[in-house]
């Protein structure tokens, strides 16, 4: 090839090069819908678990997740149709490969929902292990709520006290809500949801002790609550 030849050559795939640079740019990838969800792993008498979508690439899950994990906040999940499974998680291939569930739930862009596996895995049990699908409709808290209330309290911490229906005592499980943190106007730092900041809406779900002799963790002794957040004050920065 002559010394020309050469150098056409060169500019031709400089222009292609810079045609396909341009291309890329302007090109602007839809965002599909996505819904939101808290994953909650309640079943008190197995190993960890690993709850994934199956039937698309996706971050929505919960893994090597412990009885009581959960994600505390929401999860955007992509709207239509998920295939989810949970699985054991295990470093032995066979046990990892064991599926616990096996499900497909349509979700609305508009949906928010919580997950939770719950129930007993060992035979016989009751109830025994299952999966519930529990809608959250967070609505704004307003004036005069629980939270409005807390924040003009100082430092008193709010509590979730369970008790069987239609009995104030004996009190069977006590849980202090997180007390969370005012915006910082000085640092420009967001509010975090808590018992006592304004706007804040929480989830409690009331868990059992671990079962004594099982997989799961064995310092869970008494009933207590997981606390999710369904809805935090707005950001300011």
């Amino acid at each position: 090839m002559t010394a020309i030849g050469r150098s056409a050559f060169l500019v031709s795939f400089c222009l292609l090069a810079a045609v396909a640079c341009s291309r890329d740019a302007t090109f602007t990838e839809p965002i599909p819908p996505n819904a939101a969800i808290h994953w909650v792993e309640a079943v008190p008498d197995t190993m960890q678990e690993d709850m994934r979508v199956i039937d698309m690439v996706s971050n929505a899950g919960l893994y090597d997740a412990d009885f009581r994990g959960s994600t505390m906040f929401y999860q955007g999940i992509q709207a239509g149709s998920r295939h989810i499974r949970i699985f054991n998680s295990s470093q032995d291939v066979v046990i990892a490969q064991q599926v616990l569930v096996d499900t497909t739930i349509t979700f609305a862009g508009s949906d928010s929902v919580t997950f939770v596996h719950m129930g007993f895995a060992r035979p016989g049990s009751t109830p025994a292990r299952q999966v519930r699908l529990f809608t959250d409709k967070a609505g704004d808290p307003g004036a005069g709520n629980v939270s409005a209330v807390a924040a003009d309290t100082g430092s008193q911490a709010l509590q979730v006290v369970v008790t069987a229906t239609g009995t104030t005592a004996p009190i069977l499980a006590r849980v202090s809500l997180p007390a969370g943190q005012v915006v910082d106007t000085v640092t420009h730092v967001n509010a975090i949801a808590g018992g006592r900041i304004v706007g804040s809406v929480m989830t409690a779900v009331i868990v059992p002790r671990s079962v004594a002799g099982s997989m799961a963790p064995q310092a869970f002794t008494t009933p207590s609550a997981i606390i999710l957040v369904d809805r935090r004050p707005p950001d300011r920065y």
